[in-house]
């Protein structure tokens, strides 16, 4: 029988208690520690004083793409000037006639939208495609971008100059087509899944909501026993028949078809995102993809394959449209169904409630707020507090649950948390502190709601009887999280009673 003994700890809801034994996976009791000192197990693990968190669940991130970034070229946070210095440098390190990728790049940080010239006079000889931080841009030099079938996609996808040639930077469809068209072979994508994991495990992670494509899923097939991370997975729309085929194939322990991933709009740092009144000083409302009758039908198609809908809806436009669309097919909160709008990030007034009266869950991504404040100033004005409604959505009676969307921002919860519990901006100012939560909502958002959300039984709550994936975390946590270059590490993660990350 294995056996953990956790003590010495400060247990989340248990404040009677100090130590934690789990027996084969599973929380059998709770002791004080004269008890703890009297157990006999196979492990023990003094946590000195440390808090014991159920293991956090990111509810959106693209596990495969953030394994894969992890090892590509990296332009997160640098300058546009920064970035020509990396990418020529990788050029130099890269065969002619291959594909140099990554991205991360932002507008914010470039001043403005780069162009496929200043890619072209670095190299034609490579074909290069480097995803915005949000991947809702690609921006590509030439030979990349002669790639693409441009009967295929709008205008606004594919902004061009005073010349009329396209400027080098392509949105939506054609920037997920064009970051895509560099292949990885299967054994490379499951290298990267199980980097990922490694990550995601020092960050107290255990379990995923992922949205990939399915030509990613016969990598989670080759890892077989070394898949330890609990994978739930939403899949593109596009490819809902090739994943069908799969799960219908293979049988992978901890890999499960939850949901189908649509996208109705854009991003804000693209600016993007479909908006109810046009960005600030402009005429830009924003790209609206799919008919509404178009929607309602791609939504009662999913329904009939048994799947939840996940539609990502970032501006308050595309958020009423989703919530039409859900409306006009009959959710509710008794369906056996488990929508979900992605993002949900900017919702008016008029649509809080009816998340709670359609049962539609907001998946939501604190970490965000930190790269998108200024961006809401400059496009938003005054109707920045529409953006990140925690608390007026759960006030609602709506459903909540947080993720990461890694890798477009880091995996780690404990920075997610800052800007749940404190939204605070770069200079520590606090942003729309109203809709704040408490250290406790944000701690069920991050556990026991998304893992009932996903009908994974007993998990996400520190209860005798529920699996045994806990997270320890520093004791500052719960007494000093006013400064984000305080937040600290995870100091253990333990998954099914097996400790998968330790720094003690």
């Amino acid at each position: 029988m294995r056996s953990l003994l956790i003590h010495n700890a400060v247990i989340f809801g248990k404040p009677s208690y100090s130590a934690v034994l789990c027996e084969n996976g599973i929380i059998a009791a709770f002791l004080n520690e004269r008890e703890a000192e009297k157990a006999h197990c196979e492990h023990c693990l003094n946590a000195k004083g440390n808090v014991l968190l159920p293991s956090f669940f990111d509810s959106h991130l693209h596990l495969s793409e953030y394994g894969l970034r992890l090892n590509r070229l990296n332009l997160n946070g640098t300058s546009l000037d920064e970035s020509l210095r990396l990418i020529r440098e990788k050029a130099k390190q890269t065969p002619k006639g291959a594909w140099i990728t990554g991205g991360g790049w932002h507008k914010t940080y470039f001043g403005k939208f780069p162009t496929r010239k200043l890619l072209d006079e670095i190299s034609t000889e490579h074909f290069i495609a480097l995803s915005s931080q949000d991947f809702h841009a690609t921006w590509a030099n030439t030979p990349a971008i002669n790639l693409l079938n441009l009967e295929e996609f709008s205008d606004e996808e594919l902004p061009k100059d005073a010349e009329g040639k396209l400027t080098g930077v392509v949105f939506e469809r054609a920037a997920l087509q064009l970051a895509s068209m560099a292949k990885v072979s299967r054994a490379e994508l499951a290298k990267a899944i199980e980097t990922a994991q490694a990550k995601l495990f020092e960050f107290g992670v255990t379990d995923v909501f992922t949205i990939e494509k399915a030509d990613a899923l016969p990598a989670f097939l080759e890892l077989g026993e070394r898949l330890k991370l609990r994978v739930n997975t939403a899949i593109y729309i596009e490819s809902l028949a090739m994943a069908k085929t799969f799960f219908k194939t293979h049988r992978v322990k901890n890999l499960a078809l939850n949901a189908v991933k649509l996208f109705i709009d854009g991003s804000l740092g693209a600016e993007t995102c479909a908006v109810l009144e046009p960005f600030e000083n402009t005429s830009h409302f924003g790209i609206s993809l799919y008919a509404d009758a178009d929607l309602v039908s791609l939504f009662k198609m999913i329904e009939r394959e048994g799947l939840n809908i996940a539609v990502h809806a970032i501006g308050d436009r595309a958020v009423r449209r989703a919530l039409d669309a859900f409306e006009k097919i009959g959710a509710n909160p008794r369906s056996a169904f488990r929508h979900r709008i992605e993002h949900a990030q900017m919702i008016d007034d008029e649509d809080l409630s009816r998340f709670s009266k359609l049962g539609v869950v907001a998946s939501m991504q604190p970490i965000h707020i930190r790269e998108d404040i200024a961006t809401a100033r400059r496009l938003l004005g005054k109707r920045q507090g529409k953006l990140y409604r925690f608390k007026s959505l759960l006030e609602s009676g709506a459903t909540v649950v947080f993720g990461s969307d890694a890798p477009i921002e880091t995996p780690s919860v404990l920075e997610g948390m800052f800007y749940a519990v404190e939204r605070r901006d770069k200079e520590g100012q606090v942003w729309y502190g109203k809709e704040r939560l408490s250290f406790e909502e944000t701690v069920h958002a991050y556990t026991q709601t998304p893992n009932w959300l996903v009908n994974q039984g007993k998990r996400g709550k520190l209860e005798i009887g529920y699996d045994a994936s806990m997270v320890m975390v520093p004791k500052e946590r719960l007494s000093d999280s006013r400064e984000e270059n305080r937040t600290p590490s995870v100091i253990a993660t333990i998954s099914s009673g097996e400790i998968v990350f330790e720094n003690l």
